[in-house]
């Protein structure tokens, strides 16, 4: 159904001023502001003045304006995605230079859905702008870079109360376990591996220990991840991709939905999302959601509960001033998930729900996080923005969990474990300031960015760590095993433990880095979108030896160049070079003998080159974009698996590995019914320089060569069956080689195994009635027994079986 205009109203402030009259013809540049039928800004609306060969978009607060100056009269053409088209005559009785146009925009059954970053109609999967803490701010179709984005109302269609429910959906990446652990592009993205962000802000998510849970999805807008890597705009990041969580945002009118959900493994959640004003002007909006869960989960002693509150707050005390604030506060209890171990190299010898963990095991987190964002106009084309973010993470720990060997091997039914007693907490703080200048120019523009990063991370001084691999038994000391065979759950006596010396905590060094960018986003003519950046990162770690800690400093310039050519109004054609920089900490440099090293270790560094094209079919309802990519990484640190007798793990450096590809992404809706997200990676990785001889040659460890998803959904709008929709999806991921070797051959040369490739498919049914929404959602809906992945042998995290998910929602 074509949308059209229910009305469209403008309003202009006459100013009765004698003394400065307006005369017909005078020239003037037009500017205002576009909002929806309940004051709401409206970002990504198109207009453009008549046969001038002017033309703007309306930016994240719903601001446009045109640089140059025009003669009235003059027509002014306003498109706007879901509204139609509209033209309005200005003149000198309804135009005013002192305050602008204000336009009033109303659909015809739909209102747009206000969000930081986007301009989209509320049922579509499409996202089309993009707002990245001053790093990048514009379509993302201008872009020179590939991102792939999951919307809100694709993350509701999925059921998804994790983030990890939602990898699979994302083009280039995929599980590398059931952690907060993904492969971008072919390289790891997790543990000492990554950072998260939170709308552009380092966080504490999956960073530190927080890596062991996937953070909640009810108070996220959307996920990005930008492909490629973000050095020289997020410091030291791997070369694969970074992940940013955009967060709910306040609301100037108020909207509230409460959801309850139940469904396999004995699961039940209710979410609740809370939105409004606080006082008549709106000048203090908040947004307020929350969410619990309990479930039992498909693995055996592995019950897990989970609760979160996430208000945030807008203060708008004067024109041109915005304060924004989130908190965030989640908790965690239940087990800490290991996987399982692989019998006798049967992959399928066990059942999927086979655990390690033992019933008087637990896991208990807690984890904090409190932003601020100022943002602050100094002048027409001149504003300062300031970030801060403090992230706290709270974790008590007991488990029993594998040595990463078989007592047995080769036959591995008997497996070496340890157990750990560990409590801690640990703190990541990220401020963020910079200046953004617009200037606009008869043939080029500039958008330039010029800031200041600091991040710090650091476990608590009590942080405590009990580690045992023996326990005495009769009065004989023998080690910790469990046998694949016959195995022993059981609540186990603690004071017969054998506790080890001198182990370490935290397992992260603490650390603090400074980068200095600048960055100037041109326009050129309309056609041509050109990005220059430049970042200078100063990293300064500390070793974790609590007794006499020594300090390393690392530093790097990172340059950063892409652009975006209009090739006609569906397709851009898009180019880029990037850098990457990931240093290591202080204990790999100056304690580099306990982690199994003869030299120091030193920084990783990487590069991507990127083109393609990015494209807008069906009046750009239809986003498809193609890129091929080259990343060469070198240094790549890289855990062996091992465990040392200092108790630290053992680890190395390959000289040199590369990845390169293609990736197909498609999002957006074919008819205002029909929504499609889908996505096809090719992936080539190859190891050039390492120090192992047999891995020569090999892929990167859990990079699939072939992925590919697709989720469609097809809701009625018309007769009888208005309301009633289906979902239905498909997941294929390629064969995958391990993190660590699975033993020799004749001749001593080190044997990588590889985790089974495995398709699966989901499928869901909807019903709309009026504020009422119902869903059953069924995953893996063949039953297949996959594995996400894992590092070995020892360690391998099974997907879930065939589940049912039942939910019920009310909108008010």
């Amino acid at each position: 159904m074509k949308y059209k205009f229910k009305s469209l109203v403008f309003t202009v402030a006459i100013s009765v001023c004698f003394s400065m009259p307006v005369h017909a013809q005078n020239s003037t540049a037009v500017y205002g502001m576009i909002f929806n039928e309940s004051g709401r800004p409206l970002s990504g609306v198109t207009l453009s003045l008549g046969n001038s060969l002017q033309a703007t978009t309306s930016d994240v607060d719903g601001k446009f304006v045109f640089p140059q100056a025009v003669l009235l009269p003059m027509d002014l053409d306003v498109t706007a995605i879901g509204y139609g088209s509209e033209k309005i005559n200005l003149t000198t009785t309804n135009w005013n230079t002192q305050t602008g146009l204000k336009i009033r925009l109303t659909p015809n059954d739909r209102m747009l859905e206000e969000v930081l970053i986007t301009g989209r109609r509320n049922n579509s999967y499409l996202t089309n702008n993009l707002e990245l803490g001053g790093k990048f701010s514009g379509k993302l179709k201008d872009l020179p870079q590939s991102v792939a984005v999951l919307s809100h109302e694709f993350i509701e269609d999925k059921q998804a109360f994790t983030t990890g429910a939602l990898f699979q959906d994302l083009a280039g990446v995929t599980e590398a376990s059931s952690y907060d652990d993904v492969i971008i592009r072919g390289f790891k993205s997790g543990y000492e591996t990554g950072v998260r962000l939170v709308n552009g802000l380092r966080s504490g998510y999956g960073y530190g220990n927080s890596y062991y849970n996937t953070p909640l999805t009810l108070n996220l807008e959307s996920i990005e991840v930008l492909k490629g890597p973000g050095a020289s705009l997020f410091g030291d990041v791997v070369p694969g991709g970074t992940i940013n969580m955009t967060t709910k945002k306040p609301l100037e009118s108020f909207k509230g939905n409460i959801g309850f959900t139940s469904g396999s493994f004995q699961t039940m959640r209710t979410t609740l999302d809370l939105g409004g004003p606080l006082d008549s002007a709106k000048r203090i909006l908040y947004r307020f959601n929350a969410g619990y869960e309990d479930t039992k989960t498909f693995r055996d002693v592995n019950r897990q509960k989970r609760i979160m509150i996430a208000p945030s707050f807008t203060f708008k005390p004067a024109t041109g001033t915005q304060v924004d604030v989130d908190v965030a506060y989640s908790q965690f209890d239940g087990y800490l998930d290991r996987g399982m171990g692989i019998k006798a190299n049967d992959f399928y010898a066990l059942p999927r729900s086979f655990t390690l963990s033992q019933p008087s095991d637990f896991y208990n987190s807690k984890t904090f996080s409190l932003s601020g964002r100022l943002s602050q106009k100094l002048a027409d084309n001149l504003s300062l923005h300031l970030s801060y973010m403090k992230s706290v993470y709270e974790e008590d720990v007991n488990e029993h969990r594998t040595l990463n060997t078989f007592a047995d091997a080769p036959k591995n039914t008997i497996m070496n474990m340890r157990f750990f007693d560990r409590h801690g907490k640990d703190y990541t703080d990220n401020v963020v300031g910079y200046l953004k200048w617009d200037r606009e120019g008869d043939i080029i523009d500039h958008h330039i960015v010029a800031g200041v990063d600091f991040a710090e991370y650091r476990g608590d001084k009590e942080n405590q760590l009990r580690e045992a691999r023996q326990q005495t038994v009769n009065g004989q000391v023998v080690p910790l095993i469990f046998d694949l065979n016959n195995p022993m759950y059981t609540t186990h006596d603690l004071t017969s433990y054998v506790w080890r010396e001198n182990v370490a905590y935290p397992f992260l060094s603490p650390y603090k880095t400074t980068g200095i960018y600048i960055q100037d986003q041109l326009a050129i003519a309309d056609k041509l979108k050109v990005i220059l950046g430049l970042r200078h990162e100063h990293y300064v770690s500390e070793t974790i030896d609590g007794q006499k800690r020594t300090q390393a400093a690392q530093n790097a310039w990172l340059p950063r160049a892409g652009l975006t050519y209009e090739l006609n109004k569906q397709i851009n054609y898009f180019a880029s070079y990037s850098q990457g920089f990931v240093p290591v900490g202080a204990s790999f440099i100056h304690q580099y003998q306990n982690y199994g090293a003869d030299k120091p270790f030193e920084p990783e560094r990487s590069f991507q080159l990127e083109t393609g094209f990015k494209t807008g079919f069906l009046k750009n309802q239809l986003q498809v974009d193609l890129s091929l990519f080259h990343i060469e990484r070198s240094n790549m640190l890289i855990a062996t698996g091992a465990i040392l007798n200092s108790g630290f793990s053992e680890y190395r450096q390959s000289g040199k590995v590369l990845s390169e590809g293609i990736e197909l992404d498609l999002r957006g809706q074919l008819t205002k019914e029909f929504q499609i997200m889908a996505n096809y990676t090719y992936n080539h990785t190859d190891v050039k320089a390492s120090s192992i001889a047999s891995e020569l040659g090999e892929s990167l460890p859990g990079a699939p060569k072939n992925m590919a998803s697709a989720w469609l959904k097809y809701v009625f709008s018309q007769n009888m069956l208005k309301g009633l929709g289906f979902g239905t999806g498909v997941y294929y991921v390629d064969s995958r080689r391990m993190d660590n070797t699975i033993g020799q051959d004749s001749e001593g040369n080190a044997l990588w195994g590889y985790w089974p490739s495995y398709t699966t498919m989901n499928a869901a049914v909807y019903y709309h009635i009026g504020a009422l929404k119902m869903a059953v959602n069924m995953n893996n809906v063949f039953d297949k027994y996959y594995f996400l992945g894992g590092f070995d042998y020892t360690r391998a995290f099974p997907g879930a079986p065939r589940n049912i998910m039942v939910s019920l929602g009310y909108a008010f």
